[in-house]
């Protein structure tokens, strides 16, 4: 069985000084089947939503945000139980 991490990615935030942004929705719960492409969170950051997709086929075993939480560059979102 392997798990992987998803994280916020760091490339999303500007080069300069300290950003975050705000979780705007979660759009899977612990026990739902993702596949590549899926949506997983959303992310408001200045003047954009940002919506991170799965980059795995698996099944979501353990999320650490919730809605209105504030995230940061390489902030864990939730755990995928990858599928093969």
């Amino acid at each position: 069985m392997d798990l992987v991490a998803v994280y916020v990615p760091k490339e999303l935030w500007p080069r300069r000084g300290v950003w975050s942004g705000k979780i705007i929705d979660i759009k899977v719960g612990v026990g739902d089947k993702v596949s590549v492409g899926d949506p997983l969170v959303e992310i408001e950051i200045e003047k954009a939503v940002i919506v991170l997709e799965s980059e795995y086929n698996g099944v979501v075993k353990e999320i650490y945000v919730k809605k209105g939480d504030i995230v940061g560059p390489g902030h864990k979102l939730l755990l995928i139980e990858v599928l093969k």
